[in-house]
């Protein structure tokens, strides 16, 4: 009887059930951000520490745009008291301390001392055949390092050594002609006393190694009297002869000349809003944190910390601080300066009695002192509350900046230790998928063969069965 070959709708050896093709990157892969969800965190707080970095940053620059605007009106004051005229031996600048005039009459200006070379040379670039070196005296002082060896050297080589040599001198080349000499002119001018000789200004110290350096232009202090004050100086500017006003000499033609001071309101607007916009400035960026918006929430990340709540108390104070003294004008909401419910001040928004024009310009002198008072001033007071946040030492910023920092610094220690489980893990999976692919590629072979040799073996005896 015929035996009926074996029916099957597969292999009969197979590597259980494991077969190749599987997507191994995408179970490597799907592994790995299961596991990466600590570093996920971490890095999200990490942004967050950085986000709030840029804040404080920010916030340290507003603070140091109000500084300086303050720092303005300092030295200005809100309605300057200023020179109403030009004059022709002199130039004003500041503020006077009051209204009223000054009489000025320059008799010299101060000139610097100027030395030149008697000898004249054929070139800039002749080695001129001078021996020796060559020093200056200056002030009646002779510093050893400033000795220039002149031998075998260019005229223009000699004046080049003066200059980076004697910082107080500017040595040159000047021509007239075919014929070359060394200039050498003092950088400031003047001389250390008034009743010194003015050739100690400048002097060739020791042997002159050739160049009979000859005297151009002696120095001579500036002189000239204010109110009668006879006040000599080594510079053309002069300060401190009327208090808080700088006199810059252009002339010195003896003429006594009438200064007079008024003071300027027409400006006072626009400087007194200069520093409006940078203090609300200020608070806009504190409102952000103190306050965000609710909507926002995912992407506020604002600052925490006492240091902000301190920070807005100082900067509303800053309203009703008294400068003190007699003045109408006492502080800034004298200036009809109002606090708003957002924390932002405001010009001329309350019926005050009068506005803030009118204000400075019944009391010109108070407006002026509100900023330039020293300690008690709004700049004064401005300048120790920046202080207070940005100092490098003890700066409530800086200290905050300093400690987001190391947050940050700590994280990205736990980053880099999770990036590099990860990548070890990444790799571990990888090799143990390759060795099973391996393995399988292995299993499926044999599976094959046997399979093979299986069915030729069946096929064998049922031919040899049917043929029997």
């Amino acid at each position: 009887m015929a035996t009926s070959p074996i029916s099957t709708t597969g292999p009969l050896f197979q590597a259980g059930g494991l077969a190749s093709g599987l997507d191994t990157t995408s179970i490597v892969n799907s592994i790995i951000t299961a596991d990466s969800a600590a570093m996920t965190q971490a890095q999200s707080e990490q942004a967050a520490y950085q986000v709030q970095i840029s804040t404080v940053a920010t916030l340290t620059t507003k603070l140091q745009a109000l500084q300086s605007s303050a720092d303005t009106l300092a030295t200005t004051g809100l309605a300057p008291i200023q020179a109403t005229s030009t004059y022709a031996d002199f130039t004003v600048s500041g503020s006077a301390q009051s209204e009223g005039a000054n009489t000025v009459q320059v008799s010299k200006m101060a000139l610097a001392a100027k030395l030149r070379s008697g000898t004249a040379f054929s070139s800039a670039q002749n080695s001129a055949g001078l021996t020796g070196s060559l020093q200056f005296s200056i002030d009646g002082v002779t510093s050893p390092s400033t000795a220039i060896t002149v031998t075998g050297m260019s005229l223009s080589g000699i004046a080049e050594a003066i200059n980076k040599q004697v910082p107080q001198l500017t040595a040159s080349v000047v021509s007239a002609g075919s014929s070359y000499y060394l200039s050498v002119v003092r950088n400031s001018t003047g001389y250390a006393t008034s009743d010194a000789d003015p050739s100690y200004a400048l002097k060739v110290a020791g042997t002159d190694p050739g160049f009979s350096f000859q005297t151009i232009q002696s120095a001579q202090n500036a002189s000239l009297t204010v109110d009668g004050l006879a006040i000599q100086s080594q510079s053309n500017t002069i300060t401190g002869a009327i208090p808080g006003v700088t006199l810059n000499l252009t002339g010195q033609s003896d003429v006594a000349t009438n200064v007079a001071f008024a003071a300027d309101a027409s400006s006072s607007a626009a400087s007194i809003n200069n520093f409006i916009n940078a203090y609300n400035d200020v608070v806009t960026a504190l409102n952000s944190e103190l306050r965000p918006d609710p909507s926002q929430a995912a992407t506020n990340n604002p600052l925490a910390g006492s240091f902000l709540l301190s920070l807005e108390s100082d900067m509303q104070g800053l309203l009703s601080q008294s400068v003190g003294g007699s003045g109408a004008v006492q502080s800034l909401s004298d200036l009809n300066l109002s606090l708003q419910d957002d924390g932002t001040i405001a010009l001329d928004k309350l019926p005050y009695q009068q506005t803030f024009a009118q204000a400075v310009a019944a009391d010109p002198n108070g407006a002026n002192k509100l900023f330039t008072t020293a300690k008690t001033g709004i700049a004064a007071l401005v300048d120790s509350l920046v202080s207070r946040q940005t100092d490098p030492v003890s700066g409530a910023l800086v200290g905050e900046t300093q400690a987001l920092n190391s947050s940050v610094s700590s994280l990205g220690d736990t980053i880099d230790y999770w990036q590099t489980y990860l990548d070890n893990e990444r790799t571990r999976l990888t090799s143990e998928f390759t060795a099973m692919e391996q393995t399988v590629a292995t299993l499926n072979t044999a599976s094959n063969y046997l399979n093979a040799l299986f069915y030729s073996s069946t096929n064998t005896s049922y031919k040899t069965t049917s043929n029997g």
